[in-house]
C-alpha cells in the first residue's frame, strides 16, 4: 500500500491540489452562462456567492498549504500576499465575465463573496496549517 502522508507533507500533493483547483476554478467561472449547471437547490436566491466563498476559501488553503510547506518562516507574510493575489483574481475573473463570455456578466457580490472567503481562511489558518 502506498504511505501518501510522505508526499503530502514533504512532497508534490500540495501544488497539485492548489494548481487542480486553480484550473478548475478558472474553468467554472468562465462557462458561458448556458453551459452552467442548473440544479434544483441553486435556484436559491444568491446561493452561488456561497459558492463564490467557498472556492476562495479552497483556492487560499491550498496555496497556503503549499507554499507554507516550503517557506515556513513567512507564514503571516505568505496568508496575506495569498489573500491579495486570490482577491485580485477574483476582480479579473468578472471582468473577464463581462468582457469576454457570452450570457455572463460583472457582479460586485461575487466580488465581495469571493474577498469574503479570503477573509474566512485568514480567519480559520492557523487550523489550517495543521492539515
Amino acid at each position: 500500500m502506498i504511505n501518501l502522508g510522505k508526499y503530502w507533507k514533504n512532497g508534490p500533493l500540495k501544488a497539485i491540489l492548489f494548481i487542480l483547483l486553480f484550473i478548475v476554478s478558472f474553468i467554472v467561472f468562465t462557462l458561458p452562462s448556458s453551459k452552467v449547471p442548473r440544479i434544483y437547490w441553486l435556484t436559491i436566491p444568491q446561493f452561488d456567492k456561497v459558492i463564490h466563498a467557498g472556492i476562495f476559501i479552497s483556492l487560499c488553503s491550498s496555496a497556503y498549504l503549499w507554499l507554507v510547506s516550503i517557506f515556513p518562516d513567512f507564514e503571516k507574510r505568505i496568508a496575506m500576499t495569498i489573500v491579495l493575489i486570490m482577491a485580485l483574481y477574483g476582480i479579473i475573473i468578472e471582468f473577464i465575465q463581462v468582457n469576454f463570455i457570452i450570457g455572463r456578466s460583472f457582479e460586485l457580490l461575487d466580488i465581495l463573496a469571493d474577498l469574503a472567503g479570503c477573509l474566512i481562511f485568514l480567519g480559520f489558518r492557523f487550523f489550517i496549517k495543521r492539515l
